[in-house]
C-alpha cells in the first residue's frame, strides 16, 4: 500500500488545542495487529462487528485503513474503497472520549486527499446526521437520503420459482446490472458477495434481479418492481433484517410502508467531485455505507 509520507510527516503530526489540553496525533497505516479491539471504537447504534468487517478486506488491494494514535493509543479510525476512478470513505469512527474535538475532520481531510493523490475524481460516502456537517466543512455535497426500515415479516408466501441461487455462469448479468444502478465498476465487491446469493430470472433466463444477503446490509438490485418487492419480503422474512432504501425509489418505500413501519431518514448520500450516473430506483437495499 502506498502511503503519502508527507501526509504522515507534515500533516498528521500536529497538535490541536481542546479545553486547554495539548492532544498530540499521529495518522498511520492499519495493521493487522491494531484490528482487534476496534469494536470498543464504534457507535452503540452500530449494530455490526467492525473487527470482523475488517479481516474480511484488510489484504484486498483496493482497501485502505488508517488509525489515529494518541498516547500510543488508538483513539479513531477511517477507510477508503478504491476502484478506478471511484473512491468511497467509510467507517470514520472516533473513540467517545475524544468526539467533538475535531479528530473526524482531521481523519475526514486526510482521506480526502490520499483518495486524490492516487487519481481518484470521483469521492462518495454515506453520511449520519452527527457526520454530514463534518463532510460539508471538507466539501462534499448532498445528493440523496436513505430512509431506513426495521421490520419482521409474520410470514412469507412460498418463494418464486423464478428465484434461484446464482451461478458462476450469471456472474456478468450481476455485474451488468450493478452497474446499470451504480454507474460504477464494482466486480471487487460483487465476486465476494454473489456466491450466497439469489437472483430473479424471467422465462427467457434473464436476470431481472438480485439479493446478496451477506453484502453489507443485504444488498437488492432490480430493475422491476415486482421483482424488487419479492427479494424485500424474502429479507424480511428473516430476524434483525435492516433495509435502506434511496427516497427516490418511491416504489419500494411505499411497499416497506405498506408491510411495517420506518424508521425514518437516517443517512445521506454526499459526493466530491465528478458526479456518476447512478439509478437509485433500482437499489431496493444499499449494500453499506462504505459503498452506498
Amino acid at each position: 500500500m502506498k502511503i503519502l509520507s508527507g501526509y504522515i510527516d507534515n500533516h498528521c503530526n500536529f497538535k490541536l488545542a481542546v479545553t486547554k489540553v495539548i492532544i498530540l496525533k499521529m495518522i498511520r497505516k492499519l495493521q493487522e495487529s491494531d484490528i482487534n479491539g476496534l469494536n470498543n471504537l464504534k457507535p452503540d447504534d452500530w449494530n455490526f462487528d467492525f473487527e470482523e468487517f475488517i479481516n474480511k478486506y484488510f489484504k484486498d488491494d483496493f482497501y485502505y485503513a488508517f488509525v489515529i494514535i494518541h498516547e500510543k493509543k488508538i483513539v479513531g479510525t477511517g477507510s477508503v474503497f478504491l476502484k478506478a476512478k471511484i473512491g468511497w470513505l467509510g467507517n470514520i469512527i472516533i473513540a467517545k472520549k475524544y468526539r467533538g474535538k475535531g479528530l473526524g475532520f482531521e481523519m475526514t481531510e486526510f482521506l480526502v486527499r490520499f483518495l486524490k493523490e492516487q487519481g481518484c475524481e470521483t469521492q462518495l460516502l454515506i453520511a449520519t446526521k452527527l457526520g454530514e456537517s463534518v463532510y460539508n466543512r471538507v466539501g462534499f455535497k448532498k445528493i440523496s437520503e436513505y430512509i431506513c426500515f426495521d421490520l419482521k415479516l409474520e410470514e412469507h408466501n412460498p418463494i418464486s420459482k423464478s428465484i434461484r441461487p446464482l451461478q458462476k455462469s450469471d456472474i456478468l448479468a450481476v455485474y451488468n446490472l450493478d452497474f446499470k444502478a451504480n454507474d460504477e465498476d464494482r466486480r471487487h465487491l460483487l465476486d465476494k458477495h454473489y456466491g450466497t446469493g439469489f437472483g430473479y430470472f424471467n422465462r427467457d433466463k434473464e436476470l431481472l434481479g438480485i439479493y446478496l444477503p451477506d453484502f453489507g446490509n443485504g444488498l437488492i438490485l432490480s430493475e422491476n418492481e415486482i421483482v424488487g418487492f419479492e427479494f424485500l419480503k424474502i429479507k424480511h422474512s428473516q430476524t434483525n433484517q435492516r433495509t435502506l432504501i434511496p427516497i427516490e425509489n418511491t416504489a419500494g418505500i411505499s411497499f416497506l410502508e405498506s408491510l411495517g413501519n420506518r424508521v425514518g431518514v437516517t443517512a445521506s448520500r454526499m459526493i466530491m467531485g465528478k458526479e456518476n450516473k447512478w439509478n437509485p430506483k433500482y437499489i431496493y437495499s444499499y449494500g453499506g455505507g462504505y459503498c452506498g
